[in-house]
């Protein structure tokens, strides 16, 4: 679980980056102290409702999908890819 949240994380940050926003600036869009992202980060444990809020403060949003092979296929675009 510690991993999901710490690829979720990540792909938020990297999202706010690529906006020219630093970890503070997503932090304080998310109605959040730049301590408690901090701290989620090294202990990859959030609230939902808080994992939700940063990643709509970048513009992204937490869904769940289906886990199919094929879907993960199509959605990466090797649909055609042999492996």
């Amino acid at each position: 679980m510690q991993d999901i949240i710490f690829a979720l994380l990540d792909q938020i940050i990297l999202e706010g980056k690529k906006q020219g926003l630093e970890q503070k600036d997503i932090a304080r869009k998310a109605g959040i102290s730049q301590e408690t992202l901090s701290r989620a980060k090294k202990a990859s444990d959030i609230q939902l409702s808080t994992l939700i809020r940063l990643a709509n403060a970048v513009g992204l949003r937490v869904a769940l999908v289906p886990g199919h092979p094929i879907l993960e296929k199509i959605l990466s675009g090797d649909v055609f890819s042999e492996n």
